[in-house]
């Protein structure tokens, strides 16, 4: 170390350009161990020089501002180096076997460009981009971890090849990614739904929109994504709420930053979904801009802006689910069997208008080597308008409540002489019925949500001591209306098919009928949430012993979900309503009466004299959660050699405490009166008592890894862990809303539930063949307990006998168990290593039942996987992927109650681009290429048509300009 200080030898050795020399042995050819965390350039290399024996020099102007790499493992000296500066903008000048020189790769761009007129390139000298880079970059960011964590890696602002990292998620091992609206949104993980998973933004947790604490990870553009890990194994360090796994993205950090500095993007994006559709079209746009500058050596800057209007509309038909219940009847005429029949169904157009503005800003000051300030900001601001044309079918009539409409079923088979198809569930999948109304809505939805997420990190490190503190704020908002306006005819005939794709016929069309005014409807919602935290992180660096750091810290967090919703009524004015205000068009994927559209506001103005013009920001908030969580942790990194195998990896415990209170309203039955009076008609009053309720615990949360290292690029992780998901924020309110007439039911949160847990187990063998290779092998267990489902109880209210439907804790708990295989490699090994795949598959069981209907646990997919194929060079970077998931149980909408079974999907994408030269590149992407619909069912009976919805394909076309 004192050569190290010594500015004569410095200056002896390189003149008037300070240097650092270590001596020491001419290094071996064989492995060492190395255990070098990851730090300053500074204090790196000669923490490198006294692990490997090798010299090194550099100049301390080339190694300031530079953060190496952590090295463990066991590694030869080249590979070790290697390894410490890559991406990091050094590079090894030359490099004898005893001594190494480490200069800028901007310096060693300079000599070698001054040799380049003298000496023709070296054919063998490759550099890797584009999509072949983001696959060794995540293979680099997976193998250095000593747990399980899958990556997405993209030096480049804007590299990503997806349009949204929903898209990019979805592809990863064990990933299944939900469609809302023909994109990818929610992601489940290993077999467990998206309210296990936490996701958080530079390891901050966030805000969201959604009334639980889900994340929708389409409402994050890849353009301003740099890279995202996805930890499916856990350690004390990591933020505690994520069972499943926990999501991290990572946003551009400018003084590291060695990509272009200004970037924009901008073209046409197109889908097909919504063709068939009068005056709407499914053009689009996406633009995107960038800029980072470099102030100082001390000061940088990040600025992104996104720009995008996406008209994804589509199709689609739904069920409403069955009458199955003591109350449904017979349909067959002479038979007094009692069947299951559908409540009814509707068909849908959406045209929807989706706009986003997206920013980011990220900011760096490192006054000194040992001192770094950031601050970091994300803002989305997303609006929905969507013209929903509908028809609904039934009026009551399918449904046959207590075989009221048996003669409306035995007449439509006399009428259509087809008689009631019913399999053997005892359900009718099939009729005619005689005098079911068709009514057609012409409504509105919007939507506005906005997020700003932001933090404050000040970082300083020493020679043995890092110490970290961060602040952080996310708030995000969600207002919508939806409006409607209705009319109605009776068709003499009605049939309905339920056994493929849904068809519906009528005997006389919608336009060939007086449709008749019929009460419209309103429903307002809101949601805000606020999440501040406060984190204090230290880790303490050994130079000898079997624990190489030591880490510990505290957190706390507040949060506050507030929720609200108003429905309303509105009366018609007039009767029959007026021809000139309707047009009629059919649908391009199904067979079903002609769907009626108009004027949205005309109709409103005519039916109900208003414009339904109504500020969802003046939503009533009738519930509140505020959620207080205090953590602390201890951690420590071991390094050892058990049986001459290098093992490194992590033991530690985090303690969470939590404190839960939920407000809202609790409905009773009050008084018998008199409505309207002198009416004659008695009803009785509901009361409205405002309530409150809550739950405290704290969980001590052990885990730890270790790594064994068996050379060669082949690796075992092991882990073991206790974690937990915090139960659902809507989930716990405590309002109560029951019926104020037969049939008795009712409904509420449970602001009393506990957390899910879960103890579980990984072990990994991963085997890094190639730069670009891996085959890996995952197997798991974790064992699930305080699993939140809904349930139903009796309850006797004054006098009445209600059913009540409710969250609670199971009283048992259950296993899930999988397995997760990954091959990717270029076909170098045939002469094609240009070419290459990245494949995935994994294989998930579980004895967990969901408590509604025993469907299975939500978010889990049996089988599931991922086949890309993808060709890089000549400036072309393109991929072919396939994506595949089983049939799995999901939560459709903002009701956790309401579980759906989603159908197997395959899905294939493809994007290719081209690099016009240095500056300017152009990307096309198709998504959807099988026009795979969403196709959903109820009650885990798969001739009970829950969605069949038709998104069609998207087309993309951009260009990117570089410098």
């Amino acid at each position: 170390m004192s050569h190290w200080n010594n500015a004569a030898f410095r200056a002896a050795l390189m003149g008037s350009v300070a240097a650092v020399v270590m001596v020491a042995q001419p290094a071996a050819a064989q492995t060492k161990t190395f255990n070098i965390p990851a730090q300053d350039a500074a204090s790196a290399i000669p923490a490198f020089v006294k692990q490997s024996g090798l010299q090194v020099l550099a100049t301390a102007t080339d190694l300031q501002g530079v953060r190496t790499n952590a090295v463990s493992g066991s590694l030869s000296n080249d590979a070790a180096l290697a390894q410490l500066i890559a991406n990091t903008g050094l590079t090894v000048k030359t490099n004898d076997g005893a001594s190494a020189v480490i200069v800028r790769a901007a310096a060693a761009d300079a000599v070698a460009s001054e040799a380049a007129a003298e000496a023709p390139a070296d054919p063998q000298e490759v550099v890797v981009v584009g999509v072949r880079k983001s696959l060794r970059d995540a293979l680099d960011v997976k193998r250095r971890n000593t747990g399980i964590v899958e990556a997405i890696s993209s030096k480049d602002i804007g590299a990503l090849p997806d349009v949204t990292i929903a898209e990019t998620l979805n592809r990863l091992p064990g990933i299944t990614a939900t469609r809302d609206r023909g994109n990818d949104s929610q992601a489940s993980i290993r077999g467990l739904g998206a309210r296990m998973v936490l996701g958080t933004v530079n390891g901050r947790e966030v805000a969201s929109s959604e009334p639980d604490r889900n994340v929708r990870w389409e409402v994050y553009p890849s353009e301003v994504v740099s890279g995202a890990s996805v930890y499916k194994s856990s350690e004390a360090r990591l933020i505690s709420g994520g069972i499943s796994g926990t999501v991290d993205l990572q946003t551009i950090h400018p003084l590291d930053y060695k990509g272009p500095s200004f970037v924009l993007r901008a073209g046409p994006v197109y889908y097909d979904g919504g063709s068939a559709f009068p005056n709407y079209d499914g053009l689009g746009y996406r633009t995107s801009a960038s800029f980072v500058h470099r102030f100082s050596n001390s000061f940088a800057a990040v600025l992104g802006l996104t720009s995008q209007v996406q008209k994804n509309g589509y199709e689609s038909v739904q069920g409403w689910g069955y009458n199955s219940g003591a109350d449904n009847g017979p349909v067959v005429a002479g038979d007094t069997t009692k069947y299951n029949t559908p409540w009814g169904a509707q068909a849908e157009a959406k045209r929807l208008k989706e706009s986003r503005f997206g920013a980011s800003l990220g900011l760096q000051f490192k006054p000194t080597d040992n001192f770094q300030l950031s601050y970091d900001l994300l803002y989305s601001d997303i609006k929905i308008h969507e013209l929903q044309d509908q028809a609904w079918y039934g009026d009551g009539a399918w449904g046959n409540w207590d075989g009221g409409n048996y003669s409306n079923y035995t007449d439509g088979a006399t009428a259509s002489g087809q008689a009631p198809v019913i399999n053997s569930n005892g359900d009718v999948v099939a009729a005619s019925v005689a005098w079911a109304g068709d009514k057609s809505v012409v409504a509105r939805y919007t939507e506005d949500k906005t997020l700003i997420v932001q933090g404050l990190n000040g970082k300083w490190t020493s020679e043995h001591w890092t110490v970290s503190a961060d602040a952080s704020y996310s708030k995000a908002q969600r207002y919508n209306l939806w409006a409607a306006n209705e009319l109605a005819y009776w068709p003499s005939l009605m049939t309905y098919d339920f056994r493929d794709k849904p068809v519906i016929t009528v005997s006389s069309a919608p336009e060939d009928n007086t449709q008749t005014a019929q009460t419209g409807q309103t429903s307002l919602g809101a949601v805000t949430d606020e999440l501040s935290a406060v984190h204090l992180d230290f880790e303490r660096h050994l130079d000898s012993g079997l624990f190489k750091s030591i880490l510990f810290g505290v957190r706390a967090s507040d949060r506050t979900k507030a929720l609200g919703s108003l429905n309303g009524t509105v009366s018609p004015i007039i009767g029959a309503v007026p021809d000139y205000l309707l047009s009629g068009y059919s649908f391009k994927n199904f067979n079903i009466p002609t769907i009626l559209t108009g004027d949205f506001g005309a109709l409103a103005t005519h039916l109900y004299g208003t414009s339904f013009d109504i500020d969802p920001k003046t939503t009533p908030i009738t519930d509140r959660v505020k959620e207080k969580v205090s953590e602390a942790y201890l951690e420590g990194t071991y390094a050892t050699t058990i049986g001459g195998i290098p093992v490194d990896g992590n033991i530690g415990v985090r303690v969470v405490d939590v404190d839960a209170t939920s407000s809202g309203t609790s409905t009773v039955a009050g008084n018998w009166v008199e409505s309207p009076p002198g009416s004659g008609v008695w009803v009785q009053e509901m009361v409205t008592t405002p309530v409150t309720g809550g739950a405290s615990y704290s969980k001590v949360l052990p885990s730890a890894t270790a790594r064994l290292d068996f050379g060669n690029g082949q690796y075992l992780k092991l882990s073991a862990a206790k974690v937990i998901s915090r139960p659902p924020l809507n989930d716990m309110i405590i309002t109560r809303q029951i019926s104020s007439s037969a049939p008795y039911t009712g409904s509420s949160g449970n602001p009393y539930l506990k957390p899910f847990e879960a103890t579980q187990l990984d072990i990994s063998y991963e085997n890094y063949f190639n730069k670009d290779a891996l085959f890996a092998v995952s197997v798991y267990h974790k064992q699930v307990d305080n699993f939140v489902g809904y349930a139903s109880r009796q309850e006797t209210i004054d006098g009445n006998v209600y059913t009540l439907t409710s969250p609670v804790n199971s009283t048992k708990g259950g296993r899930i168990d999988g397995v997760e295989l990954t091959y990717q490699s270029s076909f170098g090994f045939i002469g094609l290593d240009h070419f290459g795949i990245y494949s995935n598959y994994a294989y998930v069981d579980s004895d967990l039942t969901e408590m509604s209907a025993g469907l299975p646990l939500n978010g889990l997919a049996k089988n599931t996987g991922t086949l890309d194929f993808w060709y890089s060079d000549h400036g072309i970077d393109a991929r072919l992927g396939t994506k595949y998931h089983d049939t799995y149980t999901a939560i459709y909408g903002w009701n956790d109650a309401q579980l759906i079974r989603v159908r197997p999907e395959t899905t294939m994408d493809f994007s290719i681009s081209y690099q016009i030269n240095p500056i300017v590149q152009v990307r096309f992407q198709a998504n959807n290429l099988l026009d795979t619909p969403l196709r959903t069912y109820n009650d885990n009976v798969k001739d009970r048509l829950g969605r069949y919805d038709l998104y069609g394909k998207r087309y993309l076309l951009d260009f990117t300009v570089k410098y």
